[in-house]
């Protein structure tokens, strides 16, 4: 019963604020938006597959189908709160913050579009559609063995830890901090829902602190990215000034993962 009004609580929320992101532009809204896809999203890929493989299949594809177009705007908003902290001239910075300003305008308008049209609404009418459903198939947690399923988890992602080094790809640190970060998520779901089944003995600070490390990797890439896109609108000289400052900023948050491997 506690996972059956958690999960409809989290849908609720989610249709709460998509009817609240249509009347204004808040940047923690769209934040807690994404937060509470994503705790959907780890709840289908962690338990909701061992009860129905396919149709969690098509779960985690609807909730990503939501998640997804929410991206650009969040990454260029976190990017225009540093910029002024970034040490590079001012004239520099005036400029990349006049430009990523536009490019914020562009990304809100289109994420309006999709969050106002009939394919995105038919996404979320249908997410709040299977909740309402006796037999929808999440709440049948009863049939699964929920604390192996978290302890298996764990340590696949460990094993997985213990096999990065500092030639593992950006690409493969992106995609193991998103395994993480399922995992954070499929830990606080199991404390609030199941640990009348058993108790999780488990290290969360550990685990923040190092999400902190995959997050600062990850945030200087995206950065180092938009700074790409954005090329022909700077000054070579202006350009090479930001693209190296993340190239650094990027290989010291890449560095600080590996140094602090022994209290991780």
């Amino acid at each position: 019963m506690k996972f059956r009004m958690w999960f409809e609580s989290r849908v609720s929320l989610v249709s709460e604020m998509h009817t609240q992101l249509l009347l204004e532009d808040e940047i923690e809204l769209l934040h807690k938006y994404r937060v509470n896809l994503r705790k959907l999203y780890a709840c289908s890929e962690t338990y909701v597959k061992n009860i129905n493989k396919h149709s969690s299949k098509k779960l985690s594809k609807l909730i990503k189908k939501l998640l997804k177009p929410t991206a650009l705007l969040r990454d260029v908003d976190l990017f225009l709160i540093e910029i002024q902290t970034l040490k590079c001239s001012n004239v520099s910075k005036v400029k990349l913050d006049a430009i990523m300003k536009k490019k914020r305008e562009n990304a809100f308008k289109i994420l309006m579009q999709t969050l106002c049209s009939d394919e995105y609404k038919k996404s979320l009418k249908l997410l709040i559609m299977m909740t309402k459903e006796t037999e929808f198939f999440v709440y049948e947690t009863h049939k699964i063995d929920v604390h192996k399923i978290i302890s298996e988890v764990e340590k696949s992602r460990y094993e997985e830890l213990s096999c990065i080094n500092m030639q593992t790809s950006f690409d493969s640190l992106h995609n193991l901090r998103k395994e993480f970060k399922k995992f954070r998520y499929a830990l606080d779901i199991y404390e609030q829902c199941f640990s009348h089944n058993k108790d999780m003995n488990f290290d969360f600070v550990k685990l923040k602190r190092l999400q902190g490390f995959f997050g600062e990797i990850q945030d200087n890439f995206v950065r180092l990215e938009l700074v790409k896109s954005v090329k022909e609108e700077l000054d070579e000289a202006e350009y090479l000034e930001f693209h190296n400052n993340y190239e650094l900023k990027l290989f010291t948050s890449k560095k600080a993962l590996f140094k602090n491997f022994d209290i991780l």
